[in-house]
């Protein structure tokens, strides 16, 4: 690639390549698939940081229920006798 005086980059610096139609078509549609699945990774953490928010919040709430609670009173066993024959 021969650059004219006028045009030669500056030290260290390349020159941007150039995409071809069907390249930039394919860059494109990875672009738009890339923001689609990270929008749906996103929505699908944040629903589930709430799902498990509110498990925790009713896990909770059953505990201090079970809590509240006074101990039942612990049934006794009935034995069963054999029936005389």
């Amino acid at each position: 690639m021969k650059h004219s005086p006028k045009q030669m980059p500056a030290v260290g610096v390349k020159p941007k390549p150039v995409l071809s139609p069907s390249e930039q078509k394919s860059l494109a549609t990875t672009r738009a698939a890339t923001a689609i699945i990270s929008d749906e990774t996103a929505k699908w953490e944040s629903k589930t940081a709430r799902l498990k928010a509110l498990r925790l919040a009713k896990e909770a709430e059953e505990e201090a229920d079970l809590a509240a609670r006074p101990p039942a009173a612990a049934k006794t066993k009935t034995v069963r006798r054999a029936k005389a024959k």
